[in-house]
């Protein structure tokens, strides 16, 4: 392929406006419980251990939240690029119904679950830890509906192509959330204080407030993302379609997020002992921040993938979808060099004492994973472009497979039978994630990802399955998209016939006994 196809300047253009708001909103995202536990840590130890474990269940409520905004980001994009403002309006509401029954159910089972998970956490430690953290997560919990909405109602923006909007949002919430922390942590004038609570009520105060705007601002069409008028219904196959996208990811999340804690007692028990948990908590921060502009990327793959596939242009999906992946190698090999030749310096930054344990394994550690993330890129962007097409299970099954099985499994064969120590556990991160890369750029390759984008669409529901395979191949290749190629043009499904809106033409596809014929 020629590399004018992968380096387009005013598709890099276009990426860099969806892509850099996503980054920054992620990285605000994630400095808010960092701030939250700042300033709870002026309350002393306890209030900290306790907010911590309760980040810890929070960080599962959020893989779960991704369950439904995961599988909002692909229809609305593919919702835009249909250029359909009332698929888009359908979407909105159909999110917002999904969030509200999911925020009911993780809400109710949060509450009454907080205290026995956190007592399994917290075992032979200190009770109020426990009490503390109880009230903090049940507070949390009881505030579902606004955090799960705001992180569906902001994923719905970035779908159709505003990532500045989410932005904005992220940075008033941060600073509302500073502010009615300081009201409600230590109390003000009449406001008592309410200590680590306090800091679950800024949390959701903060987010209620915003989401508030948001759906005003949806009602307003001031945004590219509008509610207008409709039923409020649940529609059961748009759900199942928000679910089939979303849960995968979730689950995809949640073997992460297990994988992560596990390799910990692997490391833990080498030579390295406890050390090796610090170890990787400054190996997987600095991860963390190296991966923001991937993670970016891979926002921006959805939305972009999701909108050509709307419009059916699986060439330029494609061309896009490899070009972000070698802008994704790229930015990640240049982000990864700093840190290679100033690793030493950076665990200095996180370990001030200098523990030479750390600094040991800190050093090897990124010695042997840096350059591997190269290898992540790939993965991370495609699992945004597969996101687009609305097919998420591969990415489900590989981290699975590659980053549990594969990553966990050669860790501790190294590490213990052969004798290799906590470099072995590195080689074992390694193979997880090169396996994860292969196959995910495979899958992506296969392109198999078109007939999941095609099966969920009203036109293949009603018309296309129907239709014998070579007469399906020529209507998508002679009629669809061509016409969807047309700025403008609106595809109309109805049970009967499918209408391709011009401004100055209508043609009319009607389908019957497994052809079909153009009317006008």
């Amino acid at each position: 392929m020629k590399i004018e196809n992968y380096f387009n300047l005013a598709l890099l253009k276009k990426i860099g406006i969806l892509a850099v708001p996503v980054m920054l909103s992620n990285m605000l995202q994630a400095s808010i419980a960092v701030i939250d536990t700042i300033m709870i840590g002026r309350l002393g130890p306890i209030p900290i251990a306790a907010v911590g474990m309760g980040n810890t269940l929070r960080l599962f409520l959020l893989i779960m939240i991704l369950s439904v905004a995961g599988g909002a980001i692909s229809l609305m994009a593919q919702a835009k690029g249909s250029r359909d403002p009332k698929k888009m309006s359908l979407v909105v509401r159909q999110a917002i119904v999904s969030g509200i029954m999911l925020s009911f159910i993780l809400g109710v089972a949060g509450y009454f679950l907080a205290n026995p998970i956190l007592g399994l956490m917290n075992q032979g430690g200190e009770v109020e830890a426990v009490d503390l953290g109880t009230a903090y997560l049940q507070v949390l919990f009881l505030g579902t509906p606004f955090l799960l909405l705001n992180v569906i109602t902001n994923k719905l923006m970035q779908g159709a192509g505003d990532t500045v909007t989410p932005l904005l949002i992220t940075i008033t919430i941060l600073i509302l959330n500073i502010c009615f922390n300081y009201l409600f942590i230590f109390g003000w004038g009449f406001i008592p204080a309410y200590g680590v609570v306090g800091a679950a009520i800024g949390t959701i105060l903060s987010r209620a407030i915003l989401l508030v705007f948001t759906l005003w601002l949806f009602h307003s069409g001031k945004n590219v993302v509008q509610i207008l008028a409709g039923s409020w219904r649940p529609n059961w196959p748009m759900i199942k379609d928000i679910l089939s996208i979303g849960v995968p990811s979730g689950i995809q999340g949640v073997f992460r997020h297990a994988s992560n804690l596990i390799i910990i007692g692997i490391v833990t028990a080498t030579s390295l002992g406890t050390y090796g948990a610090a170890v990787l908590a400054i190996g997987m921060q600095m991860e963390q921040i190296i991966a923001q502009p991937i993670v970016g990327l891979n926002v921006a793959a959805t939305s972009l993938i999701g909108q050509d596939l709307g419009k059916w242009q699986t060439k330029d999906a494609y061309q896009k979808g490899n070009m972000m992946m070698a802008l994704g190698v790229i930015i990640m090999i240049l982000l990864v060099l700093p840190v290679y030749f100033y690793a030493a310096e950076i665990i200095t930054l996180f370990d001030p004492s200098g523990h030479p344990s750390i600094m040991e394994g800190g050093l090897s550690y990124f010695k042997y994973t840096l350059f591997a993330l190269a290898f992540s890129a790939v993965a991370i962007i495609h699992t945004g472009t597969l996101r687009g097409a609305g097919d998420t299970k591969p990415a489900m099954y590989s981290a699975i497979i590659n980053r549990n099985f594969v990553q966990l499994g050669v860790s501790y064969f190294l590490a213990f039978p052969m004798g290799m120590g906590y470099e072995g556990a590195w080689i074992g991160i390694i193979a997880g994630r090169m396996l994860d890369s292969i196959v995910m750029l495979y899958i992506w390759t296969k392109k198999k990802w078109l007939k999941v984008a095609l099966e969920k669409t009203d036109l293949f529901r009603l018309h296309l399955q129907y239709l014998d395979q070579k007469y399906l191949d020529r209507y998508l290749k002679e009629v669809r998209t061509p016409l969807m190629s047309i700025s403008g043009t609106v595809e109309k499904v109805t049970n009967n016939q499918v209408v391709y809106l011009q401004s100055d033409t209508r043609n009319v596809i009607q389908f019957d006994k497994g052809n079909y014929q153009l009317l006008i």
